[in-house]
């Protein structure tokens, strides 16, 4: 492909880049597209066409996480050390918001976010696998129900390691063909049971770690591709467009595959993340270099794990006070709450907890260390 030599000198030239702002700034839209969604299902309004889309920021957060995983993986870090960065990254605020709605059902017998969760099913969101038993929405979606997609991408993060070292190594011929293969299967199986009524296996295919999986491979696919110096282009209408088959799925359509309209997606979120990623690479600026997308996008993930809570803390609030107001009002103050809460936990929260669990780390291994040295000159 013309330009590849020029693409993968640039790519060399750029390997120590950790920055990539449009992916950042996308992170932040597709948080608050979520948010929109779930702030529609309550209040309704003009917004609800958006909001009937907004769950595919979801999607999103799957295809993206694959992408920066494989972009920033390198084979000198150890297996270990990656789970403990992946939990470091995603499980002090799981933690947090969990205990959140707990103590608001203790308090107020409202979990505030979700189903009130069985014995069990709260272990399993515990350790992060609540999202592994198909047809339970009151396991998957209990107490911060956000969290079910959380537990899934807990489990890519288990196959990534072997995923990644593959991918590496896999001619692009291969990673273009599996990906073709997963796109193809999870497309027709959803819509097949959408069909047919196979609600069991239809669950499935929407919710379950090893039914969402292609998403991440996706990402991890279009990662090595632009490192090896594929040439990805595209300009804002070639990107819109990419969105149509789903436009023209959505009109007219009252019984709407959720499977069908993730697959429907996937080309555009991947044209989005790939062009985005190659122009922070060659330096072009982009309005998504904005200083305030950036800032929200770094707290992206405390927008996504907080914005369910907060909503039923203002839902319940705008009910007893018998509020009379516009929903786009409603869903206006709700956003600006959720980004400014976002923004206070990643900062006094998720950041520090973050840091402190890898400096914790890093001290055990280096006492470890410290003592195997201790025991070598003790010994001779």
């Amino acid at each position: 492909m013309a330009g590849n030599a020029a693409c993968r000198d640039k790519y060399d030239e750029m390997k120590g880049y950790q920055r990539l702002p449009s992916l950042t700034a996308g992170r932040g839209i597709a948080a608050l597209l979520v948010a929109i969604h779930h702030a529609c299902l309550v209040w309704g309004g003009i917004l609800t066409q958006v909001g009937n889309v907004g769950w595919l920021g979801v999607a999103y957060f799957y295809i993206l996480s694959g992408f920066v995983l494989a972009w920033s993986w390198s084979p000198q870090r150890s297996t270990a050390e990656f789970y403990v960065h992946r939990i470091a990254r995603i499980y002090p605020m799981h933690i947090i918001t969990l205990a959140v709605s707990l103590t608001a059902f203790w308090l107020l017998r409202n979990p505030l976010a979700g189903y009130v969760g069985t014995p069990l099913g709260t272990v399993a969101q515990l350790f992060l696998v609540h999202d592994w038993l198909p047809g339970h929405p009151n396991v998957r979606q209990a107490w911060n129900g956000v969290s079910w997609s959380l537990s899934a991408e807990f489990g890519f993060y288990l196959c990534a390691p072997a995923l990644l070292k593959w991918s590496a190594k896999a001619t692009n011929a291969t990673l273009l063909n599996v990906g073709a293969v997963l796109y193809v299967l999870t497309s027709a199986l959803g819509i097949l049971c959408a069909t047919l009524h196979w609600d069991r296996i239809y669950d499935f295919m929407q919710y379950n770690p090893v039914a969402r999986l292609p998403e991440f491979v996706y990402g991890i696919i279009a990662a090595r591709m632009l490192q090896r110096g594929v040439e990805i282009r595209a300009g804002f209408m070639l990107k819109l467009a990419t969105f149509v088959p789903i436009a023209l799925y959505l009109v007219g359509n009252d019984h709407r595959s959720a499977v069908a309209m993730v697959s429907l997606c996937v080309p555009a979120f991947l044209m989005f993340i790939a062009s985005g990623a190659a122009s922070d690479i060659e330096g072009k600026t982009s309005m998504l270099a904005n200083g305030v997308l950036q800032l929200i996008g770094e707290a992206s993930f405390s927008l996504y794990m907080t914005h369910a809570l907060l909503l039923g803390v203002m839902a319940g609030a705008v009910h007893a006070l018998h509020v009379r107001t516009h929903a786009v009002v409603l869903i206006a103050v709700f956003l600006v709450a959720s980004v400014f809460v976002s923004i206070v936990s990643y900062k006094l929260i998720e950041l520090p907890l973050r840091k402190l669990i890898l400096t914790r780390v890093r001290f055990d291994r280096a006492r470890e260390t410290d003592r195997a040295v201790s025991e070598q000159a003790r010994h001779g």
